[in-house]
């Protein structure tokens, strides 16, 4: 029989030779990576306000293909 273990107690197995100081940096480092995920997640108000200037907007389109006529 496969017993079901969870992935943080597979971590907490691997973790726990850590010392106090060492398992209290993780920690840290830890929830400074859940702080930088939260600001990095916000969208800016035009998403594409980065291909600014790529395109001209005053320039008709025109085109210049020739189809033939059957």
């Amino acid at each position: 029989m496969v017993k079901d273990i969870s992935i943080t107690d597979m971590y907490m197995s691997v973790l726990s030779s850590l010392t106090a100081d060492e398992k209290l940096d993780l920690i840290s480092k830890l929830s400074e990576s859940l702080r930088k995920t939260k600001k990095e997640k916000k969208v800016a108000a035009d998403p594409f306000a980065c291909y600014k200037g790529d395109w001209d907007d005053n320039l008709p389109r025109t085109f210049t293909r020739k189809v033939k006529s059957w």
